[in-house]
This record gives structure tokens, C-alpha cells and sequence, in this order.
């Protein structure tokens, strides 16, 4: 049986306030860890540097390790209160693209199972494509919403690569409403690039069997 990973003592060593994040670099001054104000235990002051924590390192995190549970040493952390996440005016954009690009994959699969030289084999296969599509996309919003919780309590992360390949496979609806409802992997530019890449190719592929089929 594993036991809880071990804490480490160390010191807040940079801090930018305005954007709520900075390192925290341990007793021995090697392997200094990200670290986020949605880490920190609930109560606790605003973080200043040269304060002194007591944390543990999540080798997962999106920015290379990361501090979690971090608390100020000789306290004990406890779970900060959850606040309800807003979509910024830019994911709200993102939201209404995402859906309106679905919308229009149902719609062009519909008008070609209705219209397609193949409308007969097409119409058999649109209730299971789209329940299938369906189904992807809300098993992706839960893995979306199961990794910000392992990211807000310090638990294991879920691999950005699966969150990827789910969208790649066409789950990509689930995890942008998911994404901005939840506020998650919105700030980090390279995932967004990588996620809209594979949305880009999951539109295209879709649109090449639609062209073939029809």
C-alpha cells in the first residue's frame, strides 16, 4: 500500500501577485516547483516571497512540477472553498465557434443521408455517429472536470496527451464547453494551439468522409 507522498519545506522564491503564481524552491535549493494561488491551503495569507511552506510536488502539472497542498510550515492544509468559474468574453467566442462548427457537421450529415447517392447506407449510420459523438463528448467533459478537481485538491493530473486524443477522436465539443465552463486549460496557449490543431483535423476528416461519401 503507497503511503501519502512525502512534504517537502521550502521558500517562496518569485511571485507575480497580479497573475497569482510563482516558484517555490525547496530547503536543499534544487527542483524548484511552480507553484498556484489555487494551491495554497484555504485561510491561508496572501503569499509573499521569503515566506516559508510546506508542500507536495505533483511531476505532472501542466508547467513541469508543480507544488500542491502547500500550506505554511507547521499548518496543515485543507481544500480551498470551490468558486464558480466564468467564462471569459474570449472562451464565450470560442464556445459559439466550437458549437456552431458541431451544429454544422450534424446538419451536413443529415442533408447527405437525405440527399447523398448513398442516402440509404448514410441514414442507417447517422442515429449511431451522432449518438456516438454524443457520448465521446460528455466522457470528455467528465475527464475534463475529473482533472480540474485533481488539479484544485492535489491529486494526480490526467495527461494532457488523453485530453488531446479525446478531442482528436471527436470529443472536442464535450472538452470546449467543458473547458470553459470549468475555466480549465484556458490560459495555457501551447494546449489551446495543440487542442484547436486537433479540432482543425477532426473537422477536415469529417468533411473528406462526407465528400467521399456523398
Amino acid at each position: 500500500m503507497t503511503g501519502s507522498p512525502a512534504r517537502i519545506e521550502g521558500t517562496l522564491t518569485s511571485w507575480d501577485d497580479d497573475r497569482g503564481f510563482g516558484f517555490l524552491t525547496p530547503v536543499s535549493g534544487r527542483g524548484r516547483a511552480f507553484v498556484h494561488i489555487t494551491a495554497f491551503s484555504r485561510g491561508s495569507a496572501r503569499p509573499r516571497v521569503g515566506d516559508a511552506f510546506s508542500y507536495e510536488v505533483d511531476r505532472h502539472g501542466d508547467r513541469g512540477p508543480a507544488a500542491v497542498r502547500v500550506a505554511p510550515v507547521g499548518g496543515r492544509w485543507s481544500a480551498p472553498r470551490a468558486r464558480a468559474p466564468r467564462p471569459t468574453r474570449g472562451g464565450r467566442v470560442a464556445l459559439v465557434v466550437g458549437l456552431v462548427l458541431a451544429v454544422a457537421i450534424v446538419v451536413a450529415v443529415g442533408v447527405l443521408a437525405t440527399t447523398g447517392a448513398r442516402a440509404t447506407a448514410v441514414d442507417d449510420a447517422v442515429p449511431w455517429l451522432i449518438g456516438g459523438a454524443l457520448v465521446l463528448s460528455l466522457a470528455t467533459a467528465v475527464v475534463y472536470a475529473v482533472d480540474k478537481s485533481a488539479a484544485r485538491h492535489g491529486r494526480r493530473r490526467v495527461p494532457e496527451r488523453v485530453l488531446l486524443l479525446l478531442g482528436l477522436f471527436g470529443g472536442w465539443p464535450g472538452a470546449l464547453v467543458a473547458q470553459q465552463l470549468l475555466r480549465h486549460k484556458t490560459s495555457k496557449r501551447s494546449f489551446q494551439v495543440a487542442f484547436w490543431a486537433t479540432v482543425a483535423v477532426d473537422v477536415l476528416a469529417v468533411a473528406a468522409a462526407l465528400v467521399l461519401v456523398g
